[in-house]
């Protein structure tokens, strides 16, 4: 009788699990984005890695569509990215990416994006919050600057000096682990790289790589070669594109390379500086 009840819990257990992980795999993702956002791109990215299916909701940050009535009532915060996971609607990209490993990385790997154990995940913790606290929130105000006033209202010593403390602060941690939040990639690095690519645009990181960030310099090449990465370079582009249009400015270090993919952004910023002056001189 002990063996047929062992056995019975046994197949319940199986048959819970199984039907967990088919729910996990079966439910709706739908994630509302807009990919000129770096933490927008790391969600993405994260995605592609675990291979997936979800539902691409796009929100126009540069032309309100974060204030929508439909979209606050879903985000209140007005903020991309956002996920919905069948009824749970998550708002940050950090608790995102965590959720998404929870719920998606496969048991099989080795080196896990979500570590298992507590002490790297708190490693892991620490610098996803190094990334929205310090990183990010600096790298926010320098654009946001830009994009309120124009290039030339912003204080760019200052800037330079608080983006360039953080470089400083990236070398450090690098010095203790090859990645950062230990000895390989986990979502921490994800999260990071698509904002020091944002502020890499105008403090290009290759330019201390010699004698202040060589560290940092081998740790940005070797996320650059991840196989997802060009997701993170679109919306790069876009961004850059952006800015440059409402900053009036070029930045120093362009992340377009080819010469015929320069002249069709040139062309781009152009032609919408050309139709803002239009729409201007017919409201007048």
């Amino acid at each position: 009788i002990k063996i047929r009840l062992i056995n019975s819990f046994r197949l319940i257990f199986i048959r819970s699990y199984s039907a967990l992980h088919i729910s996990d795999k079966m439910s709706k993702l739908a994630l509302y984005y807009d990919d000129v956002s770096p933490p927008v791109r790391s969600c993405m990215m994260l995605i592609k890695l675990l291979e997936l299916d979800v539902e691409y909701k796009y929100v126009d940050l540069f032309k309100g569509g974060q204030l929508e009535k439909s979209f606050l009532e879903l985000n209140p915060n007005h903020t991309v990215p956002t996920l919905v996971h069948d009824n749970l609607v998550i708002t940050d990209s950090h608790i995102i990416l965590t959720h998404l490993c929870e719920k998606f990385e496969k048991d099989s790997e080795d080196e896990k994006l979500w570590p298992l154990s507590y002490e790297e995940r708190i490693r892991v913790w620490n610098m996803l919050f190094f990334e929205g606290t310090v990183l990010f929130r600096r790298d926010s105000e320098f654009l946001s600057g830009i994009v309120r006033g124009g290039f030339a209202s912003v204080d760019l010593t200052l800037h330079e000096r608080k983006l360039l403390e953080a470089y400083n602060m990236m070398e450090t941690y690098l010095r203790r682990h090859k990645y950062m939040a230990g000895e390989h990639m986990t979502i921490a690095d994800i999260s990071i790289v698509t904002t020091l690519s944002t502020v890499n645009l105008m403090f290009p990181i290759a330019a201390g790589a010699a004698d202040r960030w060589p560290l940092l310099n081998d740790w940005f090449g070797r996320m650059q070669a991840l196989p997802v990465y060009h997701i993170n370079q679109t919306g790069l582009e876009k961004l850059c594109v952006v800015i440059e249009r409402f900053g009036k400015f070029k930045f120093p270090n362009s992340v377009i390379a080819a010469p015929e993919e320069k002249q069709q952004r040139e062309e781009a910023i152009s032609e919408e500086a050309k139709a803002e002056s239009q729409e201007k001189a017919a409201e007048k």
